[in-house]
């Protein structure tokens, strides 16, 4: 069903460049904060290509581009070849190696169910990333895609290529490491074609650029699902039972509600949740937790109020009554209930306005969340644990798509690490 097959990959010159001074993380992680670090780091930084400061981001962009190549700070390879791509990180004190791949990807239609999507998108990033792949005709970072393979047969593939040194290696400002083996053995690389050809496709990240790859393939005249020089993005490829996926939580943070008190919220949530309050931010993020293992739907909410509040759901069949037509699965989100029962129909704010962002900021730490509701920065955040891959893979099969980033997989997929020029 996937189609998946090596490409001449374009990547930076080790005898010129240090790896961990110009690979970046993905376009929509990059604060400008963190934008203003890359560009001081290297005159080469991948940010030059994905988040260009430049009047005309994109035409600079492939001026930077063409420039590089020509001057041989970036260097495309003789051979095609798919890309072993293992990240080694740590999380709650606790080492973990993911292991994934990097092919290019034959776009499909979603409803050929080839291609699997979860999470809504919005017009604008797709506008900003369409610009950037008009320009410049290229692919800098990779979309992540999990796939199903309970005897890791891929892994075991790769596994003689990825017990030699990397061939290229880097570490994030996270301190997270990332490396690379090419693999350009012709067999190998037929044997993980002929495996994934009967695969089925869940998008982890990249919802925007894998719809944006789909839309510039249909202004060049590409049909999706057929062969062509535009049909095909570039893809990293984790399995879904691999021990070192790890999905974290990201918290709502509201804004702009002038009639947000906690005191009238509480009241209303009263009739949909019981209410538990603590004194320690650890405190609720623990219960929270072992709501989770017992199978119950527990958010947490702080408003700048001595207290911080644990609220678990009384009685889960109250989504089915407004949710309409979505799956039991779906039902049973934590992000789904506060999207659908908290925001929408206790605070009033509608789903365009959720989409539109208007009341709503995202944030991955619970701590910084608390700080920036702590200032005055934010009116309250919204608390959750992390949505499962299983779960994620339920929603999906049910036909049903998630809220939009109701899934945090971490690390992220760095760009830069190689490179996919279509033409």
């Amino acid at each position: 069903m996937a189609r998946i097959k090596p490409f001449n990959g374009i990547r930076y010159n080790k005898a010129k460049i240090n790896y961990s001074d110009v690979v970046t993380q993905p376009y929509d992680k990059i604060s400008p904060e963190l934008l203003d670090a890359y560009y001081n780091r290297s005159p080469y930084t991948t940010a030059k290509l994905i988040r260009n400061k430049d009047a005309d981001p994109y035409q600079a962009a492939a001026e930077n581009l063409n420039n590089w190549l020509n001057e041989k700070i970036l260097v495309q390879d003789d051979k095609p070849a798919i890309y072993a791509y293992h990240q080694i990180y740590q999380v709650s004190g606790e080492r973990k190696v993911r292991k994934g791949f990097v092919a290019a990807v034959g776009l499909e239609d979603f409803a050929k169910k080839v291609i699997l999507p979860h999470e809504k998108t919005l017009a604008k990033p797709k506008t900003d990333r369409l610009n950037l792949l008009r320009a410049t005709k290229t692919h800098f970072g990779q979309i992540f895609f999990l796939y199903s393979d309970p005897q890791k047969k891929i892994e075991a593939l790769l596994a003689n290529i990825t017990a030699q040194e990397p061939d290229e290696t880097a570490v994030d400002h996270f301190g997270d490491t990332h490396t690379l083996w090419k693999v350009d053995d012709e067999k190998i690389i037929k044997e993980v074609s002929r495996f994934m050809a009967e695969k089925q496709l869940l998008i982890a990240d990249g919802h925007h650029r894998y719809e944006t790859s789909c839309n510039f393939a249909k202004e060049n005249g590409a049909a999706l699902g057929e062969e062509s020089p535009f049909g095909y993005t570039m893809a990293t490829l984790v399995n879904m039972e691999d021990e070192g996926l790890t999905v974290l939580p990201t918290h709502r943070m509201l804004h702009g509600l002038p009639d947000f008190n906690e005191a009238d919220f509480l009241e209303k949530a009263r009739v949909y949740f019981d209410i538990a309050s603590h004194h320690v931010l650890e405190h609720l993020l623990k219960a929270m937790q072992d709501k989770r293992a017992q199978g119950k739907i527990c958010i947490g909410l702080y408003s700048g109020q001595p207290l911080f509040h644990e609220l678990t759901l009384k009685d889960p069949a109250v989504m089915a009554k407004l949710s309409g037509t979505k799956s039991t699965a779906w039902q049973k989100l934590d992000v789904a209930v506060l999207h659908t029962l908290i925001l929408e129909n206790i605070l009033g704010i509608t789903k365009e306005k959720q989409e539109a962002q208007e009341n709503i900021n995202y944030i991955r730490t619970a701590h910084s969340a608390f700080e920036q509701v702590l200032n005055g920065k934010e009116q309250a955040v919204f608390l959750l644990n992390n949505t499962t891959v299983k779960q994620t893979y339920e929603t999906v099969l049910a036909g049903d798509i998630m809220p939009q980033k109701s899934t945090d997989f971490y690390p992220k997929l760095l760009s830069g690490m190689v490179v996919y020029k279509l033409q």
